[in-house]
């Protein structure tokens, strides 16, 4: 007798669920019905013609600090400059894949860096390098190639010749400076 209750109990409940997923179908269907509208996406506006993009405002001023060598530190802190310049060097990375005001913006927060860097060590070649593409990046020129051209000085440093060297290699292989490449060579002396 028990089994046959069981199994009548577990009959029961199959029905019910089954019943219970039936009833409750029609109350759970979505509140819109027929086909989803199309959405149109919304036209570029177009820049006023008196308005320049953010990279030609940049440009226009050329002013950039390049001699670190006025007011040095009692020591280098080389190890301090090396650790900001690997920091900016992510940030320029990220600008590279960015486009308009937001890469501005990364490009100027990691000029800060590279300048913060080359006070803790105004003879480190990898932040005069990094900040020469970063002024390249952005369309001053005549910084880059100021920054270029002290990276060449620092190749007559001989406590810093063979890193000197290894970023002077570097910026000749850099498509950054692509736009003005012979006065980027001839700034580095080839």
């Amino acid at each position: 007798m028990y089994l046959i209750l069981r199994g009548s109990a577990v009959v029961l409940l199959a029905l019910g669920i089954a019943l219970g997923g039936a009833v409750t179908l029609p109350a759970c269907s979505g509140p819109y019905s027929g086909k989803a509208e199309r959405v149109k996406r919304p036209k570029a506006k177009k820049r006023p013609p008196g308005e320049e993009a953010a990279t030609e405002a940049l440009a226009m001023d050329d002013t950039c600090r390049t001699n670190f060598f006025d007011k040095p530190t009692t020591r280098r802190r080389a190890t301090q400059g090396r650790a900001l310049a690997s920091q900016a060097e992510g940030i320029l990375a990220e600008a590279d894949a960015k486009e308009g005001e937001e890469r501005i913006l990364l490009v100027k927060e990691s000029l800060d860096k590279l300048s913060n860097a080359l006070r803790a060590d105004p003879y480190g070649p990898a932040p005069t390098y990094k900040m020469a593409v970063a002024y390249a990046m952005v369309g001053k020129k005549k910084c880059a190639l100021d920054l270029l051209d002290r990276l060449q000085q620092l190749t007559r440093m001989p406590a810093v010749e063979s890193e000197a060297e290894r970023n002077v290699d570097r910026a000749m292989r850099d498509q950054a400076f692509e736009p003005f490449r012979k006065e980027a060579d001839t700034a580095l002396g080839r």
